[in-house]
């Protein structure tokens, strides 16, 4: 597969949104992607939903979500969306999906660069023992094996302890919110989409993106963009080559996806 534009998108909170997340009302009719306790988690509208159609046949559209896989299936892109992109990240890179199925290639490529690193095991026992100091935490979550998330509230230093654990064992700590991400230091979105880029050949990389987690995607790119009530911009972190959309929410997802399409004609 020869292709001459890659556009790496993040999902949540970048072209998706949560209810809670879905900012200022938006005119025209909304697609809900998913539901979890009656609580809507996903939604765009479906000016976006066509947009990124039109994108996914002029380009080559990748998904690249810190979702797990099973999280990502839920969300239905062909059956809702009518596209089913033929590479799409997961894990926050630790898993790169190949016509829907596990890439074993990646998957071996994420077991040699990780062989240096303490095992999650060992991570989550770390974890663990600095969240039973807190109040109130949330479930620790593992996704696909990769990595550890989980919803907390920190007090001052809390977060800077957990990380220097962490680091001497070979991970990071990254907190988006009150989701607080601890993941290998060598586990990137930007690597797998570079994986893709070589594998198909793409002479350009475009990307958008919310999160720190988004940042290596975002720095690599040769264009993008990133939502300006996201994590990233919001923590002042901004790159010369990457734009900032005038809106938020649901309407900050149709901008992305409009400026996504507009790339194709660059």
């Amino acid at each position: 597969m020869i292709t001459s534009l890659l556009a790496a998108t993040d999902l949540d909170r970048t072209l998706v949104h949560s209810a809670r997340a879905a900012g200022p009302q938006v005119a025209g009719p909304v697609l809900g992607l998913e539901r979890v306790r009656g609580v809507v988690t996903a939604q765009l509208t479906r000016r976006c939903a066509a947009r990124l159609g039109e994108l996914d046949r002029r380009a080559l559209w990748l998904p690249a979500t810190t979702r797990s896989v099973a999280e990502y299936r839920r969300l239905d892109l062909e059956g809702r969306l009518g596209v089913a992109p033929p590479f799409v990240v997961c894990a926050g890179g630790g898993v790169l999906l190949t016509g829907g199925e596990l890439d074993g290639d990646w998957s071996a490529v994420v077991r040699d660069r990780l062989a240096g690193v303490a095992p999650i095991g060992e991570v989550a026992d770390v974890l663990v023992r600095h969240l039973a100091r807190l109040d109130v935490a949330g479930p620790v979550r593992d996704a696909d094996g990769c990595f550890l998330v989980v919803r907390v509230r920190w007090p001052a230093g809390w977060l800077e302890e957990l990380a220097a654990e962490c680091d001497v064992r070979g991970w990071r700590v990254v907190a988006h919110g009150e989701k607080v991400h601890v993941l290998p230091a060598a586990l990137t979105k930007g690597a797998a989409v570079e994986e893709v880029r070589r594998r198909t050949g793409a002479r350009r990389v475009v990307a958008a993106g919310d999160s720190p987690l988004d940042a290596d995607m975002l720095e690599a790119a040769d264009a993008g963009i990133q939502p300006v009530d996201g994590r990233l911009h919001t923590a002042g972190r901004g790159f010369a080559h990457v734009a900032v959309t005038t809106t938020t929410g649901l309407a900050a997802g149709e901008e992305i996806a409009a400026w996504l399409l507009a790339q194709t004609e660059v």
